[in-house]
């Protein structure tokens, strides 16, 4: 009994006993004070736990700290809040949320789970402490589904109870700061709890709908245009202006509209990284469109590349983003355009009869890498060649991490792993970056290693660091003798810090 006090005061936030109702307030500040839990678990809980539980499978449970400092900083307390845990059996159900991620990711083997919070049916009720300290609690129904790391479907279904703190500031006559201060599960609805029915507990309609609404609806428009007896969807992460730079916006409409899409359509969604060759695939991109934030997506075929639908939705405030403190437009959005506009003037004019791809660990499609993570790279070729690789870092420093990797024959149409014994760590400066290859079918020339201009390279630190403008660097490395077309293929790569939280 003594730990479940423990827990239970934990949850709450404080160190007094609970007790009653909170001290007396008007039927509109009670109507306010729902609507800000409402709001908080609706739009900073959900939407940052969704990210967790629908980051890529496979990669380390580091690599969801900044989501999780996140989803702690928004929407909860403090770090040491404690919650009912599905994932954990009894005696002890209740966990750090920090633990609580951990063991979602456990269970489900790092599969996607669907959270659905069934607000429109919530109750509220207004209660203090000893010590006079008011706070409200949200119940409602909380249902967890999805498969288990053995593939077999699970579903969890809880009376769920939010306890959440508020500052009310009696002079402005103001509620603000709200915060989880505990989740906890219930055996059946309090009788003294309040509904929000009346007209005036709904959004004002200048609000607009929020991003988890606008994601919803573009999902519904998806499902029309899906072709019959689709099961599997491959979600490419949406970008700002399709520039390929990953940040916290692109991780919320990854992480809501992979949640949607799997409520709405009934489909296996997956990620760049762990998705099979070949698969039905939608991606896109946003950018703002006057006062509204415009989305862009498409339904794409990946064995033509045909665009099979396109569907579009304005309906987002760009209001809604700074409520919630998510940028439009990356920092590095103008770096990341004249670097693609660079490689896109001086790529080969024509097909060449070598054909060559590459990829990460993570895929091709906008991998992203977080700090101390490992990278490796693969190749595929038609026919044996000579390969060199070169990695631009964030900060514009250029790397040559092959200088004449062989494709022998019978490693043709198969990847093959570049330094298989070796990965390249991520470190900073962080940012955009790109994993640039080039293959023909004849030995490079030797790259000038005099300093001077326009290119030359440089043994610096161990590495050999290419200096020069990126042009130099371009006609430099595809030089082969005797004089032979070139293949060439691009990754870009968002990199980024783990964020040092300043949570207590």
């Amino acid at each position: 009994m003594k730990k479940l006090l423990t827990g239970i005061l934990l949850m709450v936030g404080l160190t007094a006993p609970v007790i009653g109702t909170a001290q007396p307030f008007s039927e509109a500040d009670r109507i306010r004070i729902a609507e800000g839990a409402r709001k908080l678990v609706r739009d900073r809980f959900l939407p940052n736990f969704e990210i967790l539980a629908h980051y890529e499978a496979g990669q380390p449970f580091e690599a969801l700290q900044n989501q999780l400092d996140g989803l702690l900083r928004d929407a909860f307390y403090s770090r040491d809040v404690l919650v009912f845990n599905e994932f954990r059996n009894p005696p002890d159900p209740y966990t750090t949320v920090e633990e609580y991620v951990k063991d979602c990711r456990i269970f489900s083997g790092g599969r996607p789970v669907i959270t659905q919070l069934d607000l429109k049916e919530a109750r509220y009720a207004l209660r203090q402490t000893a010590d006079g300290t008011p706070y409200l609690s949200l119940y409602l129904e909380k249902h967890l589904s999805g498969t288990d790391r053995k593939a077999r479907p699970f579903r969890f279904r809880n009376l769920t109870e939010f306890r959440v703190r508020f500052q009310h500031d009696p002079r402005l006559n103001g509620f603000h700061t709200f915060r989880i201060a505990g989740i906890s599960r219930v055996e059946s609805w309090p009788p003294t709890a309040f509904t929000l029915t009346r007209p005036d507990a709904e959004p004002a309609p200048s609000d607009g709908p929020d991003l988890a609404t606008v994601l919803a609806n573009l999902a519904a428009v998806l499902k029309t245009a899906l072709p019959a007896g689709t099961e599997h969807l491959l979600l490419e992460r949406f970008t700002y202006r399709n520039c390929g730079i990953t940040d916290a916006l692109s991780d919320q409409v990854f992480a809501m509209l992979s949640a949607g899409m799997q409520r709405q359509l009934n489909v296996t969604v997956w990620s760049a990284a762990g998705a099979p060759e070949n698969r039905l695939t939608l991606r896109g991109q946003y950018q703002e469109d006057g006062t509204s934030l415009r989305l862009v997506a498409e339904l794409v075929d990946p064995t033509t590349d045909r665009v099979l639908a396109t569907i579009s939705n304005a309906d987002l405030p760009l209001s809604r983003l700074n409520a919630l403190n998510l940028k439009l437009k990356p920092d590095l959005y103008a770096q990341a355009v004249a670097m693609q506009d660079t490689l896109r003037q001086h790529a080969p004019s024509r097909p060449m009869a070598l054909k060559l791809e590459i990829r990460t660990d993570r895929g091709r499609s906008r991998p992203e890498y977080w700090q101390d993570d490992r990278m490796f790279v693969e190749v595929r070729a038609d026919r044996p060649c000579h390969l060199r690789l070169v990695y631009v870092l964030a900060d514009g420093t250029r790397t040559l991490l092959e200088n004449d990797f062989e494709i022998k024959p019978g490693q043709e149409n198969r990847f093959v792993r570049i330094a298989p014994d070796v990965s390249f760590i991520c470190s900073a400066p962080f940012g955009v970056e790109y994993l640039l290859a080039y293959a023909a079918e004849v030995p490079f020339c030797p790259l000038p290693t005099q300093p001077k201009p326009p290119f030359y390279a440089r043994n610096e630190g161990g590495y050999t660091v290419l200096v020069g403008s990126m042009p130099a660097l371009i006609e430099a490395v595809r030089c082969t003798r005797p004089k032979r077309d070139v293949a060439e293929d691009r990754i870009q790569i968002t990199t980024r810090e783990k964020a040092v939280t300043g949570l207590k």
